[in-house]
């Protein structure tokens, strides 16, 4: 793991911000992989090789890390649940992110901090602020300007894609009820080795024999998300939350040109204008959450 303390602060936040810059990068190119097979496989397939592979990145990381003692952990049953909902929201964002573009979907990805808030009165008995409730509510209503429920199909892949962040966000929400006292070797690790199982026991309900190109891509998805994973967790280490976060909003230009080049995707006007409404709201949650210390571990909102 990398060590924080051989830099000063100045480089680490540089180095940091390179870090999620990166990682950015390669969620947003997951999750174009994950549109490009959910046209052959389904969401609970892509799931299985999205886990099972990240974890497979995830295993030198606890060696290197001290082994078995990486591994202990005060809440075994806390895992579990985040596990159940972690799988859940895999596969609900993986069948979204076939319903709409991508850079829809990614604009939609930016109510998590949102839903983070949110969730943090009722199961965490945190104060949140009228203005707070505010931005938040405000927030939300950038995303019916992203994708407006006006027919069926945009109002079913709206429902989807909030409930699939909203899971996101509760399992988030259970990483700081844990608070400081787990290793965050420990949290990636259990998260990923309860994915794999999950998805593991729904997969053959739908399975679909990949060739061997297909296969290479699957296997694809779950690298580039394990490595993603792990440069988050490392810049979240090295940097503030106040100072990384804001990189999370990047993705849009990704998934911008990504759409535009592979599907001919068009951005429209009302994804600039939803998605800057939701972004603003978003940055004035994180800057009023973070005035006081805040927890920072694997804080990453993308599936």
């Amino acid at each position: 793991m990398i060590r924080a303390t051989a830099m000063d602060p100045a480089r680490m936040a540089r180095r940091g911000i390179a870090f999620a810059l990166c990682a950015i990068a390669l969620f947003t190119t997951m999750i174009a992989l994950v549109k490009f097979l959910s046209a052959s496989f389904a969401p609970m397939q892509i799931a299985f090789f999205r886990s099972i592979c990240a974890l497979s990145l995830c295993l030198p990381i606890v060696l290197a890390d001290g082994g078995p003692r990486a591994l202990r952990t005060q809440f075994p049953s806390a895992y579990v649940l985040r596990g159940l909902i972690g799988a859940g929201s895999i596969i609900t964002s993986f069948y979204g992110v076939s319903l709409m573009p991508i850079a829809d979907w990614v604009a939609l990805s930016f109510t998590v901090p949102l839903f983070v808030a949110a969730l943090a009165a009722p199961v965490l008995g945190e104060k949140v602020g009228t203005r707070r409730w505010a931005a938040i509510l405000l927030g939300f209503a950038g995303v019916l300007v992203i994708v407006p429920p006006t027919g069926e199909a945009s109002l079913w892949a709206l429902s989807v894609g909030l409930t699939a962040h909203l899971l996101v966000s509760t399992a988030l929400v259970l990483i700081r009820r844990m608070g400081t006292a787990e290793r965050t070797t420990t949290i990636v690790f259990y998260y990923m080795v309860a994915l794999s199982i999950t998805t593991a026991l729904v997969a053959p309900f739908d399975w679909r024999p990949p060739d061997g190109n297909q296969l290479a891509l699957l296997a694809l998805v779950g690298l580039v998300a394990g490595a993603a994973h792990l440069l988050i967790t490392a810049a979240y280490r090295l940097a503030p939350a106040s100072v990384i976060a804001p990189f999370d909003y990047t993705g849009i230009i990704w998934a911008v040109v990504l759409g535009w080049l592979v599907w001919g995707e068009t951005p429209t006007v009302r994804l600039f204008l939803g998605g800057a409404i939701v972004i603003a709201c978003g940055l004035y949650v994180l800057v009023t959450a973070t005035r006081p210390a805040a927890p920072a571990a694997d804080v990453t909102s993308s599936p």
